[in-house]
């Protein structure tokens, strides 16, 4: 029998959450900008990103989407929390992407996300999972445990 002890999970301290926060500032910037070097050095090279549609990319499919789409006007997140398991960062919260169209118009998508990131060989975290879940039809009214988590976010959750 083993006597290996997984790391616990635990929310990160004040200065790994920084660092978390910074990289997902980075990665906010490098989509508004359509900086697609500075993209692909925060992304893992096994990265797997999930779009609020069901859409599914690898690194090399979601940089080539970003640099031909260019459809991001603006990304508002709200609170994140940051958890670890050792050298994986679990980070969620609200996001809310205004986007370009095919078509010209503007659309707003809002939804909940989870993104993993992992500490690298040389120090610097980078993303490995990207999963948005758009907001949806609530056919069950919020659990009062559920109204309390939606009043500590910035972002109203529609439905």
């Amino acid at each position: 029998m083993s006597t290996h002890r997984p790391p616990a999970v635990v929310y990160a301290d004040d200065r790994t959450r920084a660092e978390i926060l910074a990289v997902e500032e980075r990665r906010r910037t490098a989509l508004l900008t359509v900086d697609v070097p500075a993209l692909d050095a925060l992304l893992d090279d096994s990265l797997v990103h999930t779009h609020a549609p069901g859409v599914t990319h690898d690194k090399a499919q979601l940089l080539e989407h970003v640099a031909t789409r260019q459809a991001y006007l603006d990304i508002t997140r709200g609170p994140l929390t940051v958890r670890l398991i050792g050298d994986v960062a679990i980070m969620t919260g609200r996001i809310l992407n205004r986007l370009d169209s095919p078509d010209g118009t503007e659309r707003v998508i809002r939804g909940q996300v989870i993104q993993v990131l992992r500490r690298c060989e040389d120090g610097a975290w980078r993303f490995v999972s990207f999963q948005m879940t758009p907001d949806g039809e609530h056919v069950w009214p919020a659990t009062d445990a559920e109204k309390a988590s939606l009043a500590d976010t910035t972002i109203e959750q529609k439905g």
